[in-house]
């Protein structure tokens, strides 16, 4: 499985049995976990489940909008309502008003629709076959399917773009590596040379001083922090090129890693030239940090 973006679109178009037809569209942004939401029609509302089961089954992550558009191939049935008990109230009561004033307690049937309470029309039940929820659910898939194939399109672009990145973070480290002997004689002698000038004329022990220089290198020693660094750099390229799964999470989590560590780094550095590598790094690392919310 490729790295996949999480900003898409994808749509399907089909029959629903012998009576509907149907358009389904899907379009998808960033955001942290799989947040699905549905647009259809109160009288469809039962086809919100079949939707989400098969936007669920190809989608990890991603803000997901699903528009359900139903036409209904033959004309549908509908269903008259009156009510009679406010019609006869409102008769009445007309009745009783024109003994007392000019008005005819007739009325004519086109005057009904004056009244919205008395009359309504109501559509026949919405009930699909099982077939026709199989039919929806196919569609779905077809309609998530397209929206997956352009998030993989997309995301081709981005593993591109982070290996390039991670590339250059390895480059950068194996510089730094290859500089830790360097970095930690330069650390021990500036230390000896600070003393030096701070306490002039102080007897000193040469060796107790030696040995206070060399453990005060060894605490600004970056073995470590280089070595991890190198860990989850190959972790995070193993993972952008070779992982079974959605890896958005877990490269996010790597990247805030190798953040972490650089910062370590950075407050250890007493070598100009380190100092600077490490803002360059991180520089780069938040460039990572930012593509890697697109990741699926």
């Amino acid at each position: 499985m490729s790295v996949r973006s999480m900003t898409g679109f994808g749509k399907a178009r089909g029959s629903v049995g012998d009576g509907w037809s149907a358009d389904i569209v899907v379009r998808s942004v960033n955001h942290r976990f799989l947040d699905l939401t549905f647009k259809v029609r109160e009288t469809e509302a039962a086809l919100e489940s079949v939707l989400r089961r098969a936007l669920t089954k190809r989608l990890a992550r991603g803000k997901v909008e699903v528009t359900l558009r139903l036409k209904r191939l033959a004309t549908a049935g509908a269903e008259i309502a009156v009510d009679e008990a406010l019609l006869e109230a409102l008769l009445s009561r007309l009745q009783d008003l024109s003994q007392k004033y000019p008005v005819s307690g007739r009325l004519e049937a086109r005057d009904l629709l004056a009244f919205p309470q008395i009359l309504s029309v109501e559509s026949a039940s919405t009930d699909f076959s099982p077939e026709e929820l199989v039919a929806v659910e196919s569609l779905a898939e077809e309609a998530a399917g397209a929206l997956v194939a352009m998030r993989k399109e997309e995301g081709k672009l981005i593993e591109a773009d982070l290996l390039d990145r991670v590339d250059f973070l390895k480059t950068k480290l194996a510089g730094l590596s290859a500089r830790r002997d360097e970095i930690v004689r330069t650390v021990h002698e500036i230390l000896r040379e600070r003393v030096k000038v701070l306490f002039q004329g102080v007897e000193f022990d040469a060796s107790r001083l030696e040995q206070e220089a060399v453990l005060a290198a060894d605490r600004s020693d970056v073995a470590e922090e280089l070595s991890r660094l190198s860990g989850h750099l190959e972790q995070f390229a193993d993972l952008v090129a070779n992982s079974s799964e959605p890896v958005g999470k877990k490269l996010d989590f790597l990247s805030q890693e190798i953040l972490r560590e650089l910062n370590t780094l950075g407050s250890k550095a007493r070598d100009l030239q380190l100092i600077r590598e490490v803002l360059e790094m991180k520089s780069e690392i938040e460039k990572v940090r930012e593509q890697v919310q697109n990741v699926e």
